[in-house]
């Protein structure tokens, strides 16, 4: 396993994303029902592998609980990232200092710890004026030492020119794949790299549609309580179209290609998400961290300028997935 440095801290690459991972479907939805049993098996697989980076949410079920219940005598040795600022997928973000109060006491409660490591801004808008309070806020529950870092998880990575100058972030976490790429814009990278921000990237298998397992399905199908299920199913084609001319030039799966694709640029962490030891299995391939050829790059680098001609799709509902 390989790590980077945030402060004094040794960080794992890989992350391990925990929305799949909780379980209170009446509030929020996500992948589907998971036992306590198996996510257990999965936070401990995890670990023994060296993953020590855990991101979650309050929006994420029970997820903070379940991390929390499992790690928390082993708490120093694990490092964990939450949010603020989303009470519901289907609400209104709302950055108030009640807010974001109770949210930072609601997640030290379910974590059962004292401090967080790293707190993230859930997709701040730079025109909210609350914002500015909500950081003066979080830098002083930071100087109380009930958070570590303090960073951002964004919809858009353009959206970081529009805040940086708020405060000194300490992450990025934004969107980044084969067909979404936004954050390697040169003016975009160049200003992260500049403030020395860490990228934490998720969505690298898209929602785990750039898997072996969902593209030889001959009908797309989700249940309510996936939250693919709201997405337009023409979007869905999209995506399948695309990333299937990416796996017909490669004779490797395209999970595989993926992470390679991922793991051939400057990126700190990626955020991987599994509901099952074999989705784990396949992340955790070290075949994986070997960097994609300069002609494979190019060729995926021409997929995804066809790609970007095309007009997205938003979600039925207006879900925000960030």
């Amino acid at each position: 396993m390989k790590y980077f440095k945030l402060g004094k801290y040794n960080i794992s690459k890989y992350c391990l994303g925990t929305w799949s991972l909780g379980s209170d479907r009446e509030k929020n939805i996500s992948y589907g029902t998971i036992s306590d049993s198996k996510v257990n098996k999965i936070l401990e697989y995890s670990y023994n592998k060296g993953i020590n980076f855990f991101d979650t949410a309050n929006v994420y079920g029970d997820s903070e609980k379940k991390i929390g219940n499992y790690f928390h005598k082993k708490r120093d040795k694990v490092f964990f990232a939450t949010k603020v600022g989303c009470i519901s997928f289907k609400k209104k973000l709302n950055f108030s200092k009640k807010i974001i109060q109770s949210q930072i006491d609601n997640s030290l409660k379910n974590l059962k710890s004292d401090y967080i490591d790293i707190v993230q801004l859930y997709n701040p808008d730079s025109n909210d004026n609350n914002l500015k309070y909500a950081i003066e806020h979080l830098d002083n529950l930071k100087n109380k030492k009930k958070i570590n870092f303090i960073g951002i998880s964004l919809g858009q990575p353009s959206d970081y020119i529009k805040i940086r100058n708020l405060y000194k972030f300490s992450s990025i976490q934004c969107n980044f794949n084969i067909l979404d790429q936004r954050v390697l814009n040169n003016r975009i990278n160049k200003i992260i790299k500049k403030d020395k921000v860490k990228i934490l990237a998720r969505t690298i298998l898209n929602f785990g549609i750039f898997t072996e397992e969902f593209l030889v399905q001959k009908i797309i199908k989700f249940n309510k309580n996936d939250h693919r299920f709201y997405w337009d199913l023409k979007q869905i084609k999209l995506w399948i179209k695309y990333i299937n001319k990416v796996k017909l030039n490669s004779n490797r799966s395209i999970e595989n290609t993926c992470y390679k694709f991922c793991n051939s640029f400057k990126i700190d962490s990626l955020i991987i998400g599994a509901n099952n030891l074999s989705h784990l299995n396949t992340a955790l391939n070290k075949n994986n961290d070997i960097k994609l050829k300069s002609n494979e790059l190019k060729y995926i680098s021409k997929i995804y300028e066809e790609y970007s001609k095309n007009k997205m799709i938003k979600p039925k509902i207006g879900m925000k997935l960030t």
